[in-house]
């Protein structure tokens, strides 16, 4: 089983980076064991749309294109 993390926005240099950083290297370790392949992280950049709803579509269409076959949406 694999793992896909997407995300809107970019995750900036910094200590939240590196927190991030320390998870994804413990899970891949104990995830291994687990049963799972592997981690995907993918930060998709914010729409610059102004409207709400276009923003929003357009998040979701970066997202659903990202999605796996076979994919569970949690």
């Amino acid at each position: 089983m694999r793992l896909v993390v997407i995300c809107i926005g970019r995750l900036k240099q910094g200590p939240e980076r590196e927190l991030a950083e320390r998870y994804r290297e413990r899970f891949e370790d104990i995830g291994r064991k687990l049963g799972f392949r592997g981690l995907e992280v993918h930060e998709i950049p914010e729409s610059r749309a102004r409207d709400t709803a276009a923003r929003i579509a357009e998040e979701a269409a970066a997202i659903s294109a990202l999605l796996p076959e076979k994919h569970m949406l949690v």
